[in-house]
This record gives structure tokens, C-alpha cells and sequence, in this order.
């Protein structure tokens, strides 16, 4: 595993968090966390030592009628939150994610705050996504 990669499992240890963990075949590695019922995967790449890390939530399925007013909501949140890119996949599903680059000295704080950033941003807006899906 990726020295980054190690320096976040020892945040999420010390901190008492409940994860999964995939080691990739490259020497990455891949947590799954879940909060409220949804998972966001943290995943660092072994190819360039784990320096790029990456977070990924998917959220719903949107409903093929509603994909316009949902783009809409979406883009509105792209603009709004600068650390977050909201978009709807070519599957139709409604995603999350988050890129940086990290160092070892810094890897387990920082990813561990990047986390709960996504997690609270998701938190937020998930209602009002919700309300353009279902309304």
C-alpha cells in the first residue's frame, strides 16, 4: 500500500472510523466509507506513489424525465461549491467527486478532511437535489 494510503487508515483508525479497504493491483488502495446510507470511496493510485488522491460518491439514479431540471440544480452546485464537482454519468446517476494532491506529511489529516467536506457538502445539498428529482 501507498505510503498516503497508509498515513489515512492510521487518521481513520485513530479516530475510530468504520471502513472498508480494497487494495488495488498497482499497490493503491480504495476506502469506503459510509455516511448517512452512502458510500463516498477514497482512492489512492499506486502509479504515482498515492500523491493523487480521489473521492467519489455516487448518490440516485435520476429519473431520465428529470435530467434537465436536475443538470440545472447541478450546475448551480458546481458554481456554489468549488471543491465538489456534481454531474449526472452517461448510466444516469448522480455523482460526487473531489481531486487533490497530497503529501506524506500531511496525507491522513488532509484526506480526512476532504472527507468529511464531501460529506457535509452532500449532506447539504442532497435535499434540494432531491426536491428537483422528486418535485
Amino acid at each position: 500500500m501507498v505510503t498516503n494510503a497508509e498515513m489515512f487508515l492510521a487518521t481513520l483508525q485513530a479516530k475510530e472510523i468504520k471502513y472498508m479497504l480494497r487494495d488495488l493491483d498497482n499497490g493503491g488502495a480504495v476506502f469506503g466509507i459510509m455516511f448517512d446510507s452512502i458510500i463516498t470511496s477514497v482512492i489512492f493510485e499506486g502509479n504515482d506513489d498515492g500523491k493523487h488522491v480521489a473521492l467519489r460518491t455516487q448518490l440516485e439514479k435520476c429519473p431520465a424525465e428529470k435530467t434537465m431540471d436536475v443538470m440545472v440544480v447541478l450546475n448551480s452546485l458546481n458554481e456554489k461549491y468549488r471543491w465538489e464537482k456534481f454531474y449526472i454519468s452517461s448510466d444516469g446517476n448522480i455523482r460526487v467527486e473531489d481531486d487533490a494532491i497530497v503529501t506524506p506529511e500531511t496525507a491522513g489529516e488532509e484526506c480526512f478532511e476532504l472527507l468529511i467536506r464531501t460529506v457535509s457538502i452532500i449532506k447539504d445539498v442532497r435535499p434540494t437535489i432531491l426536491k428537483a428529482m422528486y418535485a
